[in-house]
Order: C-alpha cells, then sequence, then structure tokens
C-alpha cells in the first residue's frame, strides 16, 4: 500500500469514519431520488472523486451542493425522512450547534468526530457529519473583486457561529462586526446590481476560497464514481475545480495532507466499552 493510501487504510478510525459518511451519502440521495431533489458533490468531495474516485485519503468530512429551492425541500421534509441513526442538524433544530447561514448537516448520531471549534460546554450532536450548502446564482465579477468580498464577508459571519474568549480584541470585534458584515454586504449589494446572475457557488458567507461558477458547466447534472457508486456532480467538473482549487490535480506536500479532526471515534458505544480510566 502506497504512503498516501497508508492514511485512511482499513480498519482505522478515519477509514471507518469515510464509510459511515458514505453510508449517509446514499441515505440522502435515497431520500432526493424520492422527491426529485437535485444536489451534487462538492467541494472536497467532488475533488476526491476526479482525482482518488474516492474520498481524499486524509479527509474527513463530505460536502454536497443543493440549489436553493431544493435545499429548502430537504429542510422541510429531512427530520421525518431520515432513517434511525441520523438527524439533519441547524442551529434551530440543535442549540449550540452553530449550523446556519445556508448549511445543514446531516449528523450520524452514534459516533464522534471532534474538530477544532467544538464546544464541550454545548451539548448539541457531534457525531460524524456531512456539509449540505445551499447554492445561489452569482453575476460574472472579476476573480479579485469576488476574493475582496467573500474574504470580508465571511470573516465577519463567521465570527458569531462560535463561542468566543473574553478578551479585548473580541469585545471589539462584537461590536464592529455587525456593522461590517451589514457594510460589505451592502457594498456587495450594489456591485451585483444590473448584472446577468450566470453563476453558482455557495452563500457568500461560505464562500472562503474559489470563485462561482459558470451554469452551463454545472447544468445538466453529469454522474461520477465515487466510492464505487455513482453520484450527481457538476456537468464540467474540471471547470469546477479549477474554479474552487486552481490546479486540483496535483498533490499537496505530505505536511500538509493533515486530518482535520482532533478525534474520531465511528462507534460510541464501542469506545465507551473499552474504555480503561485512570486508577
Amino acid at each position: 500500500m502506497d504512503e498516501i493510501n497508508m492514511i485512511n487504510s482499513p480498519g482505522t478510525p478515519l477509514r471507518k469514519a469515510q464509510e459511515i459518511m458514505l453510508e449517509m451519502l446514499i441515505e440522502f440521495d435515497r431520500i432526493c431520488r424520492k422527491h426529485r431533489l437535485t444536489y451534487w458533490l462538492e467541494w472536497g468531495t467532488l475533488l476526491g472523486a476526479v482525482r482518488h474516485k474516492g474520498f481524499v485519503p486524509w479527509d474527513d468530512d463530505m460536502d454536497l451542493a443543493m440549489p436553493a429551492e431544493d435545499f429548502e425541500k430537504f429542510m422541510a421534509i429531512g427530520q421525518t425522512e431520515l432513517s434511525d441513526g441520523y438527524m439533519l442538524q441547524t442551529e434551530e433544530l440543535d442549540r449550540g450547534s452553530g449550523v446556519c447561514g445556508g448549511l445543514f448537516r446531516l449528523r450520524h448520531k452514534n459516533s464522534l468526530l471532534i474538530g477544532t471549534l467544538d464546544d464541550f460546554e454545548k451539548g448539541y450532536c457531534k457525531g460524524i457529519a456531512v456539509d449540505i450548502f445551499k447554492e445561489v446564482p452569482y453575476p460574472t465579477v472579476s476573480r479579485r473583486t469576488f476574493k475582496f468580498f467573500s474574504r470580508r464577508i465571511n470573516k465577519s459571519h463567521s465570527f458569531f457561529r462560535f463561542s468566543q474568549k473574553l478578551t479585548f480584541k473580541n469585545v471589539i470585534s462584537a461590536l464592529v462586526y455587525p456593522i461590517y458584515n451589514r457594510f460589505y454586504l451592502l457594498l456587495w449589494r450594489i456591485v451585483c446590481i444590473g448584472r446577468k446572475r450566470n453563476r453558482m457557488m455557495p452563500e457568500i458567507n461560505k464562500a472562503t476560497y474559489g470563485y462561482p461558477t459558470l451554469l452551463s458547466d454545472i447544468f445538466p447534472l453529469s454522474e461520477i464514481e465515487f466510492e464505487g457508486h455513482m453520484f450527481p456532480a457538476p456537468k464540467n467538473p474540471d471547470a469546477r475545480l479549477k474554479d474552487l482549487y486552481g490546479d486540483y490535480m496535483t498533490m499537496p506536500p505530505p505536511e500538509k495532507r493533515r486530518i482535520h479532526a482532533k478525534f474520531i471515534c465511528p462507534d460510541t458505544a464501542d469506545c465507551y466499552n473499552n474504555f480503561t480510566p485512570d486508577k
């Protein structure tokens, strides 16, 4: 086995987590097909499908995308349609999760995946997750212009999604960022006035990097192999990935092939049964 695939070799917690995410994707696909909802593989999941025909070996999350109308429809039916063991997570449904603003998550109830920003003082579900982003239309603007606005809007929006330490800097940020956010959102809307919306990407408060892709490169959707199954993908995955990552086929150096999670327990019952407390 080569060095890259050793990262998620069979039986490792990461590989078990990826297998759970695949099961969640199959469940999500089932519901979408039943209700004729549109979705596709997005971000690192699409990258993995093209470059690895499955997960990026060190990836511990999954990204999907839906047009706004279908996103809202799934939000309305997801709670009752999901099989036992899964849940739909938003801030309204699971207080403290911080999942809001053009994103919802599917969570696996019987596992645990701890990220850098997780708060143990809050009791929201911290199981293995699949992120589903709301995709919205954008006008064609320069990459430089889009990057300017997306970084500023995302930064000010993200500050309030998670608990912050009580520091002088954070107190000032809490006072300034609401004004900062509204200011740049207003400027962005002014920039968009009168421009044809012929591109698509997640809402600008979720666009930490990348550039909106032409609608003609997304629709009609195609299918792509992922972990031995076929799932929806943009019509032109190459164009989408170039907009998101640039030269996406070049592997990152070894020091950047890192798992983001701090701790993974694919089965909480098994982890508990095998836990040996210190004497």
